[in-house]
């Protein structure tokens, strides 16, 4: 094994273990574990865990399946999370139909065997669709001219997260079908170190969610935006 696969192996395994610290800041929430967003994120990073750890083990058979459970499934954690933080009733109707539609892509895509070594197709529009999602999040935080700091929202952290995530591995995934196994080995690395700032992004995210909850800060904030103050 030279130099890069030990590399490799080494940011892979930080990566698998990074999950499993959002579950033990889970138990860290106190009386805010039964809310939706600390299970949510648990849940991601327990079944993220797994499937890093024992994705090996499958038969190679039934592996693009899994690709494609995992792409949606990560496409569908990051959208329930988001969606949670939406006012728009006409924007939560849309991801909605977004995601319906995505899915109806990923069978189809699926079972036409277009996917190889990663489901790329899907991911890109997985990526696409999910920074449309963050930046309007951010577009409503403004428009609403919210007195509270922006980094006192648990969202915050997580689009950042998202963001640098999807930004870090898009152009890998999108071409990884036409990488040789040394560039994989070498680009991949920058994947990892990306997926490993986004975990402990959604670590802050968390520790904010249980610090400034959302609906104290909208209980807190007056009538007056700080342009009027000045």
């Amino acid at each position: 094994m030279d130099k890069i696969q030990i590399i490799e192996k080494l940011f892979y395994n930080i990566v698998t273990y990074s999950y499993l610290l959002l579950p033990l800041c889970f138990f860290w929430c106190g009386n805010k574990k039964k809310d939706l967003i600390p299970i949510v994120l648990a849940l991601y990073s327990v079944i993220c865990f797994f499937f890093l750890e024992y994705y090996d083990t499958f038969p190679k058979e039934i592996r693009k399946y899994l690709k494609t459970f995992y792409t949606f499934f990560e496409y569908s954690i990051f959208t329930i999370v988001i969606w949670y933080s939406l006012k728009s009733k006409k924007a939560r109707q849309f991801i909605l139909m977004a995601s319906l539609a995505f899915l109806s892509f990923q069978l189809i895509y699926l079972f036409n065997g277009k996917v190889k070594r990663l489901d790329t197709v899907p991911v890109g529009i997985e990526t696409i669709l999910l920074i449309t999602y963050v930046v309007y999040f951010f577009y409503q935080y403004y428009k609403n001219i919210s007195t509270s700091y922006i980094y006192n929202h648990y969202i915050f952290w997580i689009s950042v997260g998202i963001l640098i995530y999807l930004g870090g591995s898009f152009f890998f995934y999108i071409l990884i079908n036409h990488l040789s196994e040394e560039q994989i080995n070498t680009f991949g690395t920058l994947t990892y170190l990306a997926e490993i700032i986004k975990n402990i992004l959604f670590v802050i995210a968390l520790v904010v969610y249980v610090r400034f909850p959302v609906e104290n800060n909208e209980k807190k904030q007056t009538h007056i935006p700080y342009l009027d103050m000045i």
